[in-house]
């Protein structure tokens, strides 16, 4: 993965746990689901270790929102904390498109 792809993934996993809901293409949401539900899950036990992880990978804000709202509300869920619902292909390039949301939030 380069530099380009990383930041982009970075700041749609931002996005999504500010929002709760992003619209993105089916690739890139299958690398999302699996950051996402890493960190939901860390924010679920709320530790030192825990925070710090998730410091380095979101900016303070969404540290703060991951470890106040969406952790506890995902708490007793065993997993499978977000859900991607297709939504057909883009006009210009035909890319597969998608809604990946946070469940429970």
């Amino acid at each position: 993965m380069n530099l380009k792809t990383k930041r982009q993934i970075r700041n749609l996993t931002y996005h999504l746990i500010k929002n709760g809901r992003i619209k993105t293409s089916v690739s890139h949401a299958r690398v999302l689901k699996k950051r996402t539900e890493r960190l939901i899950s860390k924010a679920s036990r709320d530790t030192v270790a825990a925070r710090r992880y998730a410091a380095r990978k979101l900016p303070p804000d969404g540290v703060e929102r991951l470890f106040t709202e969406i952790g506890p509300a995902c708490a007793s869920r065993p997993g499978g904390y977000t859900r991607m619902l297709r939504i057909g292909r883009r006009q210009g390039d035909a890319r597969q498109m998608c809604i990946l949301e946070i469940i429970d939030v």
